[in-house]
Order: C-alpha cells, then sequence, then structure tokens
C-alpha cells in the first residue's frame, strides 16, 4: 500500500472513531436528558422567581420554597401521583413533572405565544411573530397575573419555581430539540402560563376567519345561495349586508391565504353526564373527550394531585398549573366549544397616519413598538396600532397574495380584529382554579360566573348526585345583530354593547331525560333572544349520543367508553338514502357505479365507519365529490377556502335550497341532480382508483388510508427522524361519529385522520377514587422514552388506565426542602 494509502486508510479510521464517540455523545446526551424519575432532588427554599409586571418592566418576586417533602409517585405508564402539604407545593411538583417530560411542549407554547419563534427558527418563522405581537397576547396575560389575588399568584409562582427547578439543575441535560437548535430554555414565568389561555381563546373561536369566507361569497352569491350555505343570511336584519360588506371577495380571499396556520381554528369534543337514575350503581356517570389537532405528544397531560384538602385527577395542559378536565372526587367536569361568535372583523378608514375615522371623527391610533429577536438575521422593529376595536391585523398579512394577483385592502383601510380573548382584564384562569375546588352544583356555577374566553359547555357531574350543563363565557351583544360580514369600523352601527348576561346564558340541570350532553351542538332553540352563531356543527353526534344515552336506564362506565369509540355516522345514516335515490339508468349493470351503488345500499352496512369496512371509502369519496360538484362551480376560486362537509348544507342543497343542482326531470327522466349525483359516484370511484395506485377500492378498507398520524412538531420536517417520532395507528370514524375520525391530509394521502380525541375520561361516582384516563400518545414528549409511544395501542382500542396512585412501578421521586444556600 502507497503512503498515500494508508495516510487515506488512516484517516478513515480516524473519522470512523470520531463519529463513534460523537455518536456515543449524542446518545449519552439524548438518554442523559431523560427524567429522572426515582431518588431525591433537594429543593432550595426562597430565591428569586422573574416575572413579567407590566407595570415594573425585569420585575421579579421571591418564592417562599416547600412546606415540606413532596412524593412523586409514577405509574407504569409515568402517570405521576404527587402527594404534597397544600396546594401551593403540589404546584411546585406539577412544574417539576411538566418540565421533565414536556419542556419542549412548553417552550413552543410560550414562543407562541409571545411571538418569539423566529428566535429559535431564524426568519421562517417572523410571520407568525409578526401576528402574534400584534396581537399582544403576551402583555395581555402579564396584565392578567398582575390582576391576581396574592395567594394565586403564590400558586401560579410556586409552579414556575418547580419548572425552575428543572430548567436550572446543574445535572439537567435540555430535551433532544433544544439540543439540535443549540439552545437552552429561559427560566419559566407566570405570564408564559397565562398565555395558553389566550391561546386557546383563538383557537377555540373560529368566526375570524369565517367572516372572511362569508365576504368572499357574499357578493357573488345569490341571496338564495348565500341562505342555503348560513341560514343567519335569511334573517330580515342582515339579508341585505352583502351588498354594503366593506370588503371585496377577492381582498378576503388575499386576507384568508395571508392567515397563519397557525392560528387555524381547531373546534370539536364530546361530553356528557348520566345521572345516578340512569345508571347500573345508581352514581352518577361523566365521560370528556375533547378534539384538537394531533401531535406527537398529545397535548394532554395525565396527573394526580392529593393534598389534605383534596384530590384533583384528570388532564393538565403542560406548561399551566391547572386541572382541566377531571374530578377532585366531589365534583367531575368536561367542556366542550360551543363555537358562539365572540369575534368580529372590522374595516377601518384611515384618516392620515395617525388618525382613523369613527362616526364622532378622527381618532389617534393606540400604538406601541415591538422589536423582534432573529436567529441568523437582523432584529427586527415593529410598529403595531390598534383602533378602539382591536389590533390592526392587515398591517402584517401581506398587502397582496401572489397566487391572486391583487392587494388585499385599499390604500386608505385597515382590518382590525375584536375579540373577547383580547379583553386585558381576562381571569379565567381563576375561574378554572374556583371548579377546581368545587365542591357542590352550585359552587360550580360560582365558579363558571367568571370564565371569559374562550366559551365553553361544562358538563358537571357531583357527588351528591346532580348533573348539568353550563355555558360559561363572554359573548357579545351587537347592536346592528350577527357579526356574520367584516363591518365598517366608522360607524357604530355594529359595535359590541355590552356582553349576554350570565343569568341569561344556556344552562341545564338534573333533567327528566335522566342526562345531559353536547358535542358541540345547539345549546338554545329558536326562542332564545340572543344570538350565538348560525349553525351549530355537531349535530350529527348528538343524534346519534342522544339516541345511545336514551337506550338503557343501567349505563356503566364501559358503556361510555364503547360510546366514545362509537363509529355509525348518523350523518350518513340521513344522507345516503338521498345520494342513492338516482335511476338505474344512471347505474348500468355491471358497471363500478352499479357495485358501489348496491354495496352502499345493502342494510347489513349500518353506516358504521369501522376500520375494518370498505363501505366508509366509497361513501367518503363520493360525499366530497358530491361536494365539489355542487358548490366548487359556482363559488370559483373561493370553494378552496369555504370547502368542508356540511351534512345540513347538503341537505338543503339537495332539497333544491339555493338550486346548487337543477331539479327539473329532462326528456329522459333525470334531473341534474340525478346526473349529478352518479357522475359524482364515477369521479369517486376514478379518484380512489389514481389515488390508490391503481388499487381496486373496492378491496381497500378504511382503516388502511384513515390512519390516525402524531407527528412531533419540530421532527416532523426532518426527514430522518420524522419517521423514527411518527406514531400511526389504523382508526374508525369520520367528521360526524362519536368517535371523531376528522380527516384532512395532503394529495398524497388524503384521508389522514388528522383531528380527534386525544384523550379521553371516564369517572364513575360509584369507584371515584379510581377514574378512567387515556392519552393518544403517551406522557413523555421525549422520541427516546418509552412512554412516548406506549398508550396509541390502547388509545385504539378504546382501553382507559385507572388513575388512582396505587401502582408505583414507575419510581418514586422525594422533592426534599433543604434551606437557603
Amino acid at each position: 500500500m502507497t503512503r498515500l494509502g494508508h495516510w487515506m486508510l488512516r484517516l478513515g479510521l480516524g473519522a470512523v472513531a470520531l463519529g463513534l464517540v460523537a455518536a456515543l455523545v449524542l446518545g449519552l446526551a439524548l438518554t442523559g436528558s431523560l427524567p429522572r424519575t426515582s431518588g431525591r432532588i433537594e429543593v432550595t427554599t426562597g430565591g428569586a422567581l422573574p416575572v413579567d409586571d407590566p407595570q415594573r418592566p425585569g420585575s421579579s418576586t421571591t418564592w417562599g420554597g416547600l412546606s415540606g417533602p413532596i412524593d412523586i409517585i409514577r405509574d407504569r405508564y409515568a402517570i405521576p401521583t404527587i402527594r404534597a402539604a397544600n396546594d401551593r407545593d403540589a404546584a411546585f411538583a406539577l412544574g417539576v413533572v411538566h418540565a421533565q417530560d414536556r419542556l419542549w411542549q412548553m417552550e413552543g407554547m410560550r414562543r407562541l405565544g409571545a411571538g418569539r419563534m423566529a428566535e429559535l427558527l431564524g426568519p421562517r418563522a417572523l410571520p407568525i411573530d409578526r401576528f402574534m405581537r400584534t396581537l399582544g397576547l403576551h402583555a395581555l396575560a402579564a396584565e392578567t397575573y398582575r390582576r391576581m389575588p396574592a395567594d394565586e399568584r403564590a400558586v401560579m409562582e410556586a409552579y414556575c419555581a418547580g419548572v425552575n427547578q428543572i430548567i436550572g439543575a446543574k445535572w439537567t441535560i435540555p430535551p433532544p430539540e433544544f439540543l439540535m437548535l443549540l439552545a437552552r430554555p429561559e427560566p419559566w414565568r407566570p405570564v408564559d402560563s397565562l398565555v395558553w389561555g389566550r391561546l386557546m381563546g383563538l383557537w377555540l373561536s373560529a368566526d375570524w376567519q369565517e367572516e372572511l369566507v362569508r365576504a368572499a361569497l357574499a357578493k357573488s352569491l345569490s341571496p338564495e345561495r348565500l341562505k342555503s350555505l348560513w341560514p343567519a343570511f335569511g334573517r330580515s336584519d342582515v339579508a341585505a349586508r352583502p351588498a354594503a360588506a366593506p370588503l371585496s371577495g377577492e381582498a378576503a380571499l388575499a386576507l384568508l391565504a395571508a392567515f397563519p396556520k397557525a392560528l387555524a381554528p381547531t373546534l370539536a369534543s364530546n361530553a356528557w353526564a348520566v345521572g345516578g337514575g340512569k345508571t347500573a350503581s345508581g352514581q352518577p356517570l361523566l365521560a370528556s373527550d375533547p378534539h384538537l389537532g394531533f401531535q406527537a405528544p398529545i397535548q394532554w397531560y395525565l396527573a394526580r394531585l392529593e393534598t389534605p384538602e383534596r384530590t384533583l385527577t384528570g388532564a393538565t395542559f403542560p406548561g399551566v398549573p391547572l386541572t382541566v378536565i377531571g374530578t377532585n372526587e366531589r365534583v367531575a367536569w368536561g367542556l366542550t366549544t360551543t363555537h358562539s361568535d365572540t369575534m368580529d372583523l372590522f374595516v377601518e378608514r384611515v384618516v392620515d397616519a395617525d388618525h382613523y375615522l369613527t362616526e364622532n371623527g378622527p381618532e389617534p391610533w393606540l400604538r406601541r413598538t415591538e422589536t423582534l429577536a432573529v436567529r441568523g438575521a437582523p432584529s427586527e422593529t415593529l410598529e403595531v396600532r390598534a383602533s378602539r376595536h382591536g389590533p390592526v391585523i392587515s398591517d402584517v398579512l401581506p398587502a397582496a397574495s401572489a397566487d391572486l394577483g391583487h392587494a388585499a385592502l385599499g390604500e386608505g383601510e385597515a382590518l382590525t380584529l375584536a375579540a373577547t380573548a383580547l379583553r386585558p382584564d381576562d381571569q379565567t384562569a381563576l375561574a378554572l382554579r374556583a371548579l377546581n375546588r368545587a365542591g357542590t352544583a352550585d359552587e360550580v356555577r360560582k365558579a363558571a360566573r367568571g370564565f371569559q374566553s374562550p366559551q365553553q359547555n361544562l358538563i358537571y357531574a357531583t357527588a351528591e348526585g346532580a348533573i348539568g350543563r353550563l355555558s360559561p363565557g363572554l359573548t357579545p351583544l351587537r347592536a346592528g345583530g350577527p357579526g356574520l360580514l367584516p363591518q365598517t369600523g366608522w360607524t357604530s352601527t355594529s359595535r359590541w354593547t355590552g356582553y349576554i348576561p350570565f343569568e341569561d346564558l344556556p344552562a341545564e340541570s338534573d333533567p327528566a331525560s335522566g342526562f345531559v350532553y353536547n358535542t358541540n351542538s345547539a345549546i338554545v332553540g329558536e326562542d332564545y333572544p340572543h344570538y350565538l352563531i348560525d349553525a351549530w356543527p355537531g349535530e350529527d353526534r348528538a343524534a346519534r349520543l342522544a339516541r345511545l344515552l336514551a337506550y338503557r336506564d343501567d349505563h356503566g362506565p364501559r358503556d361510555m367508553a364503547l360510546y366514545q369509540l362509537d363509529t355509525v355516522s348518523h350523518a350518513l345514516e340521513t344522507l345516503l338514502p338521498r345520494l342513492l335515490d338516482f335511476p338505474a339508468a344512471l347505474r348500468p349493470a355491471g358497471s363500478a357505479v352499479a357495485r358501489a351503488h348496491a354495496l352502499l345500499a345493502d342494510p347489513g352496512w349500518s353506516f358504521d365507519m369501522g376500520a375494518h369496512r370498505t363501505e366508509p371509502l366509497i361513501a367518503t369519496a363520493w360525499l366530497v365529490a358530491v361536494n365539489r360538484l355542487l358548490f366548487a362551480p359556482a363559488m370559483g376560486p373561493a370553494f378552496a377556502a369555504w370547502e368542508r362537509l356540511d351534512p345540513a348544507v347538503l341537505h338543503r342543497a339537495l332539497d333544491g335550497a339555493g338550486s346548487w343542482c337543477d331539479p327539473a326531470a329532462d326528456a329522459e327522466g333525470l334531473t341534474g341532480c340525478d346526473r349529478l349525483k352518479a357522475r359524482a359516484l364515477d369521479e369517486a370511484l376514478s379518484g380512489l382508483v389514481e389515488s390508490l395506485g391503481g388499487a381496486d377500492p373496492f378491496t381497500v378498507t378504511w382503516g388502511e388510508v384513515h390512519r390516525a398520524h402524531f407527528r412531533h412538531p419540530l421532527f416532523r420536517y426532518l426527514p430522518a427522524l420524522a419517521k423514527l417520532t411518527t406514531l400511526e395507528t389504523a382508526t374508525g370514524g369520520d367528521d360526524f361519529t362519536l368517535s371523531r375520525g376528522s380527516w384532512g391530509g395532503d394529495r398524497t394521502d388524503p384521508f389522514a385522520h388528522v383531528h380527534g380525541a386525544g384523550l379521553r375520561a371516564v369517572i364513575d361516582f360509584a369507584t371515584i377514587a379510581a377514574p378512567g384516563f387515556i392519552l393518544a400518545t403517551g406522557q413523555s414528549g421525549h422520541p427516546l422514552s418509552p412512554h412516548y409511544r406506549d398508550m396509541v395501542d390502547l388509545w385504539r382500542r378504546g382501553a382507559l388506565i385507572t388513575v388512582d396512585g396505587a401502582d408505583p412501578s414507575g419510581g418514586h421521586l422525594i422533592l426534599e426542602p433543604v434551606g437557603d444556600r
């Protein structure tokens, strides 16, 4: 071998050795970032805790330390039971376990809420940062903290101290996401926890984008067609509004295209309670399964907190010292979203650089300056304006859409957002704290008075046997009636005049039926005097659930879990007979259309959207095709913005409302609607063959294409890591089944299950100390942890984990106060 060859060999071996050493170091770093779950951690008393007081920039407070030792006992799924002397100590320990298992999730939440993503991710994150800084959620959260009573601030501060115990410990190695980005987390502050409520107020309110969708269609569709899509357009007080709307359809489309995807609404849930008169035990049962977009780990984290005053068991949100859904053994509660209209967009008329127009003449903009740090690039200065209605969001949305080729707003216009989530006095966190402590139905109602945003349906049951439903939260009263479209900001005709009084909000207690429920379904009848929403999106799930709950008087906890897994589609039960009703002449014998028609008409199917069946795939593809053929031609470019499968809209269209298809028969006795149904089925089958790579769609089950995807928020964008960190499983259901199977993948995976019940809870007051819960992924956010994925199969099968603190197999950690050092 030549000298060069020897040198190359030695260099190669050296590179291999260095690579092995680097891999070993990386492996040790990654495994070293797994949480410590046994032994002792010494906690020093006292110490400064940074806070964000808007009246004292850069201020800090002194955290008083622990009252005594705290036990953290984890079960085989790493669900912690925290045993502490009081609520403050329990909050500290909850901060510890949240930081141990979900620190990156917490980091993402606080940076999104504060508009500081670009500090980690660089210029590509600037659009969302600009938008969030304009909304000012971080400053609003700081104001919430400032207004909190001292005892509540103490609990919040103890939680932050627990998080910082992990962040600041010398032996702590940050989670792999921080290692990859060469970053370390900053100390946790109370405002970081409180910004979560502001984010939820935006995520769980869809109307700001729906107003733009309506505006995109309002001037191009007839009044009859608008009414068929949104019945409120048929009201006398809003029928003439589309013509006077200040925003053009083209401008609305451009603004929609520019809205940050990270703030896309995510709106659905189920919750119900059954009174003792309809249960086998004679004690109430409560079930709750909130629906959010899927990710790994799922947004929820299970924990049990035991103190001498109470035992709280349920679902927490990492970063927040509250039990959001669960039980304190005297009360159990679940939540769903009302979908009430709590937002409005206003088009403001700009007078000059410093003023905008009102009915009383020019008014000065409220202004502030924000500085955005950007990784790998110079900092950016952002000038934020606000009118009396709210922040100017058009300043941080692109002025034009490259795809559409036109300006979004005119030279003298600005778009502002009014939202209950942007009130500086929001104290919803205190209301949730009061709910955590409630012991009776009266105390639940008292706690609910403090809810402001987002408005929720609160389903509850008590140890005394009461069940009920409340819908607390602020919903605007408007001078001009429903805010269906962006309004003129320079008049008073659409101003908010107040909020629906708490006493007038929908409520129900101990009904004669023996059960209460909500599936994002109607909470009021047509005679309700106030406007809440144009149409309720969960009526098909509600119809199915009411049927199941009324069917028997001996419900048990296993029945509740089975109902959460129910995949019978009430929507298809009512829609498909209408779709199948077209003449045999349009389905020639032996054709694929005839074969599909026969398959879907077979009564043995029973409209079950089970993962093991083939009918759901063909039925869903047919609905998509019918929807497109009905509405896309008339909607044009706006169809992509509007597109949704809405059974109520389809029913009205097939009934002839809006004349979306021609009901008149031709010389052959065939209507335009008949031909549309047959054409849609033919196109659906052809499209399936193409998307399935030539496979016969009659041999493919729903579960083969309808798979739940749980993707890591960061690693999903790195091909080498995406496959290792993505969790998948075949699932049933659709958007209208109790087992929510909302799909919406890309062109290569159009039916991927992307939204549903990431958490399920069943709470039985007959065994109240041992409630059942399950997550869709696992407790840990660390991809190398066995608890990153150990609940997926249990979740798929509908199993529940008893969270009673009796299983110590996951480790016993003691937090030991040791005095000042």
